[in-house]
This record gives C-alpha cells, structure tokens and sequence, in this order.
C-alpha cells in the first residue's frame, strides 16, 4: 500500500513513506553528498541573520513577497480561505496584498506581507492559530490592526529577505513563470513547487543553518532539499513544465545555485539514470495504492 503523509514536501523527508523511501534507495546519502559540497562551494555567506522573528511566519511572509512581487493583482487564495465568505474579511486581505505588490514603502510592505503569513496559518493551523480568528470574531481584524501585528524583528528580517531577493532572485525570473506549479498526481498527493521559469525549477528556502564550531552559520544543502527537488522533477509525469534544470533560492544567503536535470539525476544516483523511469516507477507505486 502506498504510504504518505499527504503533502509531497512532508513525504521526502521521511524513509517510511513510499516516495521517501523510493527516492532514498535510488539516490543514496553517499551519492548525494557530492551535490552538497557543489552547494557548498556556490554558497554565499550569511547575509540576513534571525533576528528573532517567528521563523515560520517569516517564511510565510517572505514566500508571499514573492508572490505578490512577480504577480502583484493575485491575492493568495491560501490568506482568504479562513473566512473565506466574510465579506469584510475578505476586503483587508485585499488590500493587504495590493500593498505588497504594488507598494513601494519597504516597512509597508513588510508589515502586510507579515499580516497575510498570519491569515494563512490561521488556514493551514486551525486551532493551533487563533490569532486572526480572535481578531474577527472580536470585530477588531482591520487593515491597521493586521499592519500592527508585525514586531520590529519581522519587519526588519522581511525587509532584508526583499532586498536581497531584488538582487539575487528576481532578476533570474523571466516573463515566463508559474507559481506554486502542481503536478500530476497532486490530486492524490499535496504537491506544489514554489517557482517554474522557462524550464527552471527552484524551491525557496528562507531557513538558517546550524552554527558551526566557528560560531559561524554556513550556507548548507540538505538531503531533503534535493530529495524534494528530485520529487518534483518525478511527479511532472506529464512533462507539463518540461523541467530540465533544478535549483534553489536560499533567501537569508542570496544563494540562487541552478543544475541541469540530467547532472543532478546521475551524480545523485551515481549511475545513467532514466527520468522516463523514474517518472514511470512513481506511477506504478501510485496505481498500486489505487488497486
């Protein structure tokens, strides 16, 4: 029976899910670290360090300053869904996304981008996030109270993250872009891929890395980042985005590193790997679930 824990990204981390563990036997740790010290030696030092904000709703926040700077007149249907039939509701997260996308304060923008990642939680967490449901059901969810709730920190950090991806990022993002790309079997497995522009799959990533002996926080790649990657690459049965190069957006190094289908499919497996038969093996694990 096929194992997962419903979302792609969940499922490559672990060994005990089918993709998991497929990805795991057929690109080994030992292959995988040569990738890494590539990652390694392409890495920019820290550039936007934690300045204590929540690190996930930086993430979020950072994910919609993305969104919202290459498509500026879509609200993100994840910040309306929590009410998504309050009308008033439905008008601050508006206009909070009109301000990310189209204004040109840098505090501004933070401070929406930052109230938008709290209406999403509010969606994905539930219960676990009742900060904007308090907010509604107190009558107090406003466009000022929702640009209050960032600190100092989150403002900061955001900000930071938006100027560095000005330079590192959005330059290598051509007219041709599909965001939040889903795949063949998103239907049976949550799977989205953050970015897809003219062949070129990137994941973004806004994490920091572990402290070194040194005190130090250098840049590094995970086994679950390429196993994403890979994942991705994998679930794109169809050749929808005809994907030939993966890559990854570290946003707190403005680390932006790009490797061809081909090269990181045999380095990984440490063989000529078929990505007709890799795609063709992820759809017989899924068949065998549906039989």
């Amino acid at each position: 029976m096929y194992k997962t824990t419903g979302t792609l990204s969940k499922d490559v981390r672990s060994p005990h899910t089918s993709v998991g563990h497929y990805l795991r036997e057929q690109f080994p740790n030992a292959n995988v670290r040569p990738l890494q010290e590539e990652y390694k030696s392409l890495a920019n030092d820290l550039v936007v360090d934690s300045m204590g904000a929540n690190p996930g709703n930086v993430g979020t926040a950072f994910d919609v300053i993305v969104k919202l700077t290459l498509n500026p007149d879509e609200t993100p249907r994840s910040a309306l869904m929590r009410f998504l039939l309050d009308l008033d509701y439905r008008e601050v997260v508006n206009e909070l996304a009109n301000i990310v996308g189209h204004s040109d304060d840098s505090e501004l923008v933070s401070r929406a981008a930052w109230g938008l990642a709290l209406c999403i939680n509010a969606y994905r967490a539930g219960p676990a996030a009742p900060q904007v449901p308090n907010l509604v059901y107190s009558g107090d969810f406003t466009l000022d109270t929702m640009l209050e709730q960032a600190e100092n920190a989150a403002v900061e950090e955001l900000t930071q993250l938006k100027e560095v991806a000005d330079k590192h990022l959005f330059p290598a993002v051509t007219d041709s872009f599909v965001l939040e790309a889903s795949f063949d079997y998103s239907a049976q497995i949550n799977a989205e891929a953050d970015l897809i522009t003219e062949g070129l799959l990137l994941d973004i990533k806004t994490s920091l890395a572990t402290k070194n002996k040194a005190g130090a926080r250098p840049d590094t790649l995970k086994n679950t980042d390429i196993y994403q990657l890979l994942g991705y690459a994998l679930f794109d049965d169809s050749n929808k985005y005809n994907i030939e190069r993966l890559g990854l957006y570290s946003a707190r190094y403005g680390t932006l590193v790009k490797w061809p289908l081909e090269h990181i499919l045999a380095l990984a497996s440490g063989r000529d790997f078929s990505l007709q038969t890799g795609r063709q093996d992820i759809r017989n694990l899924l068949h065998k679930d549906a039989s």
